[in-house]
């Protein structure tokens, strides 16, 4: 299992996908987060998209074996 964290604004989110368009917005390049990194049942409601342009203090993947 793969996770990759990341810092924005001091608050620690998981990046959960990548996408170059999205269909609410012109723009490119878009990530998308939740700040509820350790809940297993998550909502909609749980999750923001943010430009890929925007400035991580820190990103970092982690690998846990699966068992």
């Amino acid at each position: 299992m793969k996770v990759t964290v990341a810092k924005i604004n001091g608050k620690i989110v998981e990046v959960v996908r990548v996408a170059e368009t999205v269909a609410f917005s012109t723009q490119k390049n878009w990530v998308l987060v939740t700040p509820d990194v350790a809940k297993s049942e998550r909502t909609k409601s749980d999750f923001k998209w943010v430009p890929a342009s925007t400035r991580f203090e820190w990103v970092r993947t982690f690998n846990f074996p699966v068992v």
